[in-house]
């Protein structure tokens, strides 16, 4: 199975740990974290991409997509979650994947911002993603 999860995990903690050390990651969906600022990096499909199979191997390709979750408190918790996804959209479109939405989430007592966003791309046998 073609899995680079651990691989974009990493890149992305990096980056945000360069961007800001209090920054916590998990590699799996928080609904309430501990602390904030907080990213979640999540895989979230990957299956074969048939079009790419051939009769001596079914998997030469897989679909890959990625949802980020960025949690931000406080009063400029609107642009911290902004600049976190930035962040991560930038190691992202670096790896070659492509955000397919970006959607802003208010909770009700106004006082934690998130935005969801995920990214898919096509990647190979050799681990290189291809744009959708």
């Amino acid at each position: 199975m073609i899995d680079i999860s651990n691989d974009v995990f990493d890149a992305i903690t990096t980056a945000l740990e360069n961007y800001d050390s209090s920054v916590k990651t998990s590699s799996v969906y928080v609904n309430a974290p501990s602390s904030y600022p907080f990213v979640s990096i999540e895989m979230i499909n990957n299956s074969v991409y048939e079009r790419g199979s051939d009769d001596c191997e079914i998997e030469n390709f897989v679909n890959t997509a990625f949802e980020i979750n960025c949690y931000a408190k406080g009063d400029t918790r609107m642009s911290k979650a902004k600049s976190l996804l930035s962040v991560v959209n930038g190691v992202l479109e670096s790896i070659g994947f492509t955000r397919i939405s970006q959607v802003p989430m208010q909770d009700q007592n106004e006082t934690l911002y998130r935005i969801v966003a995920r990214y898919e791309g096509v990647v190979s046998k050799d681990e290189t993603v291809y744009r959708r």
